[in-house]
């Protein structure tokens, strides 16, 4: 299934929305595709709404968002005179109530008054545009989120090539909002449409928007016909040409198509004539080319199976035969031709090495899809030698997924491939050597839905079957998911089982994760318990240094820094971090970098004036889209709270107030307690300074649960019952809170939270 399908339903599921766009040329399934994403938000228990754009009413303001805010009519309900449901009209799936008062949902203010009938009775748009606020509609949409009858909402949207210039820059507005809230944002576009161009060029360069195009249109029966008819009277060799130019995409090189062919540039023009000289083929410079685009899905159904098979290889071997180290893009046009050719070793292989590439350059969907295919390629080896590799394809598979926001599928493959190399009787240093891979990319998704009771699972069978290697690899984890919890008890219970485990291997980096898992558990922890941990990861830094485990010491890395801010080592810590982010650059590992960045974030936001910040949280917001993060990671949660702070002490108040009541009402299951409570007080704090003293107490009163107000840092807390006076100087939330320093004084160990 494609990705951007997953990760748009995982990312609803996980209280995140997605700006979905699907292109392509009529007829292509475009509408099918929106129909499965309504039916997955219904079973959800979300509200559909669906806008269409429209040739008639392209030309009026805010035409298409007729129906936008329409409450949906209760049974037998009739509309008033001149107001007739139009193609615009709102749909709403079976939801959760909501209390929202029905006047809230009216309709816009209209400028021209009602709406008129004309002498054939269709409901005519008045010439006045519709008013419509942004901040006004999202602050009516935000109770659907709330509470315990939140559920997503997707605005479905058909024919947005044909919107109004005021409808569309609404809708793109509102996409910057998505996501924050699950509000999925769907719509389709003509490909063949001028008009979808400006869709384009405002959609294209963002990174939390997800393209899926489709280039099939269906066909016209008279089409296939007439094109049968002109290629069933073509004679074999032209035919063969032709099938080459089709399965390359209907345009490609004399040179290349000589080389295929195994013919002089004199002999493949002559052989080529009679499909010229029949419109099936052009000469364009050095060029062939099939003229019609469309025809060429056509005449590719239209080849006989054997032949397109056979060709599909004979295209495949003739592009690796035209460059030994060919570009990506050309290594996996020629994997997907032996794929087609057949689903066999050769296409496994080529398909693994564009997957492999695919993955150092970042490119996970591309890597997921890829290797979709080289694991249906195994049913072609035989049955003793599968074992032996299917395991390993599983694991690359896992982090493929994981980073391409499709998590419930990566830990499918994760736990596919530990059981394949179970079963298969791996050996411990085979196995932890495919893991191994997997732990920055398993760090920074989080704790999230079933990972962390599965990754416990597999330890305890890997331990049951005497797997030393790979065990400590996945106990190493769980301290680390603690720790960023601030469950400081629960993260020694599991560092002293992940430290015993390594003690009884010889491995020096193994050993070295002991004393990470070590280290990193005493991290929430007082003073004697941060210098503890701090010397335990500096000598597993040692450790993995001389063993060579670059990946592993970049995390351990990052914990250090961690520690020296836990010191107030600020300035040390801040130094490090930098000198960090230009190494993990280069060794392409954004799952580290990510925390360095936020880091770097957090240090400067200490400062009176946070000068750079804002540097490092859009670098932190681009690795957090490209890797496709959804709560709990806490990565994903601090961005937020980042973002909010910027927001606020820059003055631009619905942003912040967005960022932090996005991270204040995400329920704890996706949650960080610390976050979620430091981010209520930034917004009590925002109301205050923004004259909102009204809504500040009500977001006060949430103080009132212990578990909340435990979460907080103690110096933090007299803020809370003294917010009021305190805000005007706290820059609307953004400002520096008093966190308190280890080196101050003797600390208890912070509160757990949730």
């Amino acid at each position: 299934m494609e990705p951007a399908f997953l990760r748009t339903i995982e990312g609803l599921t996980n209280r995140t929305g997605r700006t979905v766009i699907v292109a392509g040329p009529p007829a292509s399934g475009k509408s099918a595709l929106l129909t499965r994403l309504r039916e997955a938000v219904e079973a959800m228990d979300g509200r559909v709404v669906a806008l269409q754009g429209s040739f008639r009413a392209r030309s009026t303001p805010w035409a298409a968002l007729d129906g936008l805010e329409r409450p949906p009519e209760p049974v037998g309900a009739t509309l008033p005179d001149g107001d007739l449901p139009e193609i615009e009209a709102i749909g709403v799936a079976p939801m959760a109530p909501v209390a929202i008062a029905p006047e809230t949902l009216a309709p816009s203010r209209r400028r021209g008054g009602r709406g008129r009938t004309t002498f054939l009775g269709e409901a005519t748009r008045t010439r006045g545009p519709a008013a419509h606020d942004l901040n006004d509609y999202w602050e009516r949409l935000l109770p659907e989120f709330r509470g315990e009858g939140a559920h997503p909402v997707a605005i479905l949207i058909e024919e947005a090539a044909l919107f109004d210039t005021e409808s569309r820059e609404f809708i793109l507005d509102l996409s910057r909002k998505a996501r924050l809230r699950p509000l999925l944002i769907a719509l389709t576009l003509d490909s063949t449409s001028s008009a979808a161009a400006v869709w384009e060029e405002a959609l294209l360069d963002r990174s939390d928007v997800d393209w899926i195009r489709l280039s099939r249109p269906s066909s016209d029966p008279r089409e296939v016909h007439r094109l049968g008819q002109l290629l069933a009277d073509l004679p074999a060799p032209a035919t063969r040409i032709l099938g080459y130019l089709v399965l390359l995409g209907g345009e490609a090189t004399n040179v290349l198509l000589a080389r295929v062919a195994h013919q002089s540039l004199a002999q493949l023009k002559e052989t080529v004539r009679p499909a010229q000289a029949v419109g099936l083929v052009k000469l364009r410079e050095n060029r062939l080319a099939v003229p019609d685009p469309a025809s060429v899905p056509i005449l590719e159904g239209l080849l006989p199976e054997e032949d397109r098979r056979r060709w599909h290889l004979e295209v495949a071997d003739g592009l690796q035969a035209l460059s030994a180290e060919p570009p990506l893009s050309r290594r996996v046009e020629i994997a997907r031709h032996y794929f087609a050719a057949a689903p066999d070793l050769t296409a496994m292989a080529r398909l693994l090495e564009a997957a492999e590439i695919s993955l150092d350059l970042l490119e996970y969907d591309r890597a997921s899809a890829l290797l979709d295919d080289a694991l249906t390629c195994l049913r072609s080896m035989p049955p003793g030698s599968r074992p032996a590799v299917e395991p390993e394809m599983h694991l690359i598979h896992a982090r493929a997924l994981f980073c391409a926001g499709c998590p419930v599928e990566g830990e499918a493959a994760l736990r596919e491939g530990v059981d394949g190399a179970l079963k298969a009787g791996t050996g411990a240093g085979e196995l932890a050597s495919w893991l191994e891979p997997l732990l920055p990319t398993l760090l920074v998704v989080g704790p999230r839905g079933r990972l962390a009771p599965s990754i416990v699972e597999l330890a305890e069978r890997l331990h049951e079957a005497g797997l030393g290697e790979p065990e400590v690899l996945l106990e190493t984890l769980l301290p680390a998911y603690d720790a960023e919890r601030g469950l400081g008890e629960r993260a020694m219970t599991e560092a002293l089982r992940a430290a015993q485990s390594a003690h009884q291997l010889r491995e020096r980096h193994l050993q070295a994760l002991g004393l990470f898992a070590m280290g990193v558990a005493r991290v929430p922890g007082n003073l004697e318990e941060v210098l503890q941990g701090e010397r335990f990861v500096r000598a597993a830094r040692y450790l993995l240094r001389d063993a060579r485990r670059w990946e592993l010491d970049y995390i351990a890395g990052e914990f250090e820094c961690r520690m020296l801010e836990r010191r107030g080592e600020l300035d040390q810590a801040l130094a490090l971090r930098r000198q960090s982010v230009a190494a993990l650059e280069r060794a392409r590992l954004p799952t580290v970098e990510l925390y360095h960045e936020l880091g770097i974030a957090r240090i400067l936001l200490q400062r009176p004036e946070p000068t750079g910040a804002d540097k490092a949280v859009a670098r932190a917001r681009r690795i957090a889209d490209r890797l496709h993060l959804f709560p709990p990671a806490p990565g994903l949660l601090e961005l937020w709270m980042h973002e909010g702070r910027l927001a606020a002490i820059a003055g631009t108040l619905p942003a912040a107030r967005d960022r932090f009541a996005a991270l204040a009402d995400l329920p704890p299951v996706l949650n960080v307690a610390r976050l979620r409570a430091e981010a209520t007080l930034r917004l009590v704090l925002l109301e205050h300074a923004a004259g909102r003293p009204e809504e500040a107490g009500r977001l006060a009163e949430r103080f009132g649960a212990a578990e909340l107000l435990a979460a907080l840092p103690e110096p933090m807390r007299a803020w809370v019952t003294d917010a009021g006076s305190r805000a005007p100087a706290s820059r609307y939330g953004g400002g520096p809170l008093p966190a308190g320093s280890l080196s101050a004084g003797a600390q208890g160990r912070e509160p757990a939270g949730s």
